[in-house]
């Protein structure tokens, strides 16, 4: 069982094996613990009413807030951040451990009977939990689009950008000449693409089509399954 759990016996040892061993192994799980509230962060604040753009599973007649009847809280991603800042806060007490009076003493044994345990089980709780999320997550890709169309085109300045760079222009010149379009963009809501497209500087280096390829959105997608099937396959 032990060659199968990859345990061995410790090279150097006293009267217990060192501490350390334990402090790593719940700073792992932390880490672990982490990595999923990173992603479950993401998923809080793309269900907040204004972005909306995915959702937790919200079943019929089910309450997602007792004082405002419209909301529907990311409950089980904010229950996966609580849980994982639980774990971080075992941590410390994981290397506080690590210091025991000569041969040892006995002070990481009432603390270990609790961190340990409780680490490993919310870990365990953690990942069922987010599985759910992921497998129910519901998507809202038009709002995604919607979106992006607040910025009237913003988000595509820097392949205008690179564009113009590739056109024979220096990057402080191309800089120079789409910086201001954005502040215009913004400041006054109008079109990023037409303020180009009605600046004869823009338009003598850059054709139409050259313009449709810096404003299509599928190009920052284009290395998804790529990205995918190096992680899956």
């Amino acid at each position: 069982m032990t060659e199968h759990l990859g345990i061995r016996a410790q090279d150097i040892s006293t009267q217990v094996l060192p501490r350390d061993l334990h402090a790593d192994y719940i700073n792992t799980m932390a880490v672990v613990a982490t990595s999923i509230e990173h992603f479950a962060t993401e998923i809080r604040h793309l269900q907040r009413t204004e972005v909306r753009e995915v959702e937790e599973f919200f079943a019929k007649g089910q309450k997602g807030s007792s004082a405002m009847p419209h909301k529907r809280n990311p409950i089980s991603s904010e229950n996966v951040s609580g849980l994982a800042r639980v774990i971080r806060g075992h941590v410390i007490t994981g290397m506080e451990d690590v210091s025991l009076w000569h041969e040892r003493d006995i002070s990481h044994s009432s603390a270990e009977r609790i961190i340990l345990p409780d680490t490993t089980i919310l870990l365990d709780y953690i990942l069922n939990r987010f599985t759910r999320i992921v497998k129910t997550l519901t998507v809202f890709p038009e709002k995604m689009k919607a979106d992006m169309n607040i910025t009237h085109g913003l988000i595509y300045s820097q392949r205008v950008l690179l564009k113009l760079v590739d056109a024979g222009l220096s990057r402080e010149a191309a800089y120079d000449l789409v910086q201001p379009k954005t502040a215009l963009a913004w400041d006054e809501q109008k079109d990023f693409r037409q303020l180009l497209e009605a600046d004869p500087k823009v338009t003598s280096e850059l054709s139409k089509a050259d313009l449709d390829d810096a404003f299509d959105y599928q190009w920052h997608l284009k290395q998804v399954q790529t990205i995918f099937d190096r992680v899956f396959a």
